[in-house]
């Protein structure tokens, strides 16, 4: 089942696609090895992280004398916000929180060996 996800996937249209979760897949499956897939991984994950972060912080600020008001056009634009912040600090090299990089080293431990690896070890 899941293969016939991943193969039909390609013939659905962008504006299906919800935040561009089709195209994540088919840039992450475009990436090369099975290690350079898994670190894209790893910082989305990490973005996401650090976006529905910021989004629960959010929810605590006092909105009842805020100049901008509590609306769903501003939801909608913080939504974005958010997102980009937690991209961002998923892909800066200087960034201090480092989750990716943690789970990167984790589960780096079950990628099998591949054929570049292999000649390393024997040459």
């Amino acid at each position: 089942m899941s293969n016939n996800f991943y193969t039909t996937q390609n013939y659905i249209p962008q504006s299906y696609s919800q935040g561009g979760d089709y195209d994540f897949i088919n840039t992450v499956r475009a990436s090369g090895t099975q290690r350079q897939q898994l670190e894209k991984i790893a910082k989305e994950f990490e973005a996401i992280l650090v976006s529905k972060m910021l989004t629960q912080m959010d929810k605590t600020v006092d909105r009842e004398n805020s100049m901008f008001g509590d609306s769903k056009y501003m939801d909608n634009f913080k939504s974005i916000f958010f997102n980009q912040i937690g991209r961002d600090v998923a892909n800066s090299p200087t960034s201090n929180i480092g989750f990716a990089k943690q789970l990167y080293a984790q589960m780096e431990k079950s990628v099998p060996q591949e054929a570049g690896d292999l000649e390393d070890i024997t040459g």
